[in-house]
């Protein structure tokens, strides 16, 4: 399980909770994988959790072009990058290409962990000085 704890906490309560949402979305797939659920409730899955995560993108640059944030086109390419990623794994989920596993589940939640202590706690401080 993926448990949020306030090492995870920018500051900002609505993408923390937004933050929480994905850890939630990330824990339900992982829980369907473990259980066995059938492709098509899978496949339901990854679908709210691609969907979700770019609406949480969205948001999240919102903010940070309001907040005139400096590293914003860095951090736009980061969550690019991981979008398509996501897509190319559910595109090929979908056509049977693509066994999702635990692997893939790992990688997901590695690079959501990773960009939130690195990528968004970067403005984290920037943002609560001017939100």
């Amino acid at each position: 399980m993926f448990r949020w704890t306030n090492e995870y906490s920018v500051n900002v309560p609505e993408l923390d909770k937004e933050h929480q949402f994905l850890f939630e979305a990330l824990n339900d797939f992982y829980e369907g994988l473990k259980q066995g659920v059938p492709k098509e409730n899978l496949n339901k899955l990854v679908d709210s959790l691609v969907d979700y995560t770019q609406f949480h993108f969205r948001h999240e640059e919102e903010i940070m072009t309001a907040a005139n944030y400096p590293g914003l086109e860095n951090h736009k390419n980061e969550h690019r990058q991981f979008i398509e990623k996501a897509l190319e794994f559910s595109t090929k989920f979908k056509e049977g290409k693509l066994l999702i596993s635990l692997e893939v589940t790992g990688f997901i939640k590695d690079w959501i962990v990773n960009h939130i202590l690195n990528e968004d706690k970067k403005y984290s401080s920037y943002i609560t000085k001017v939100h």
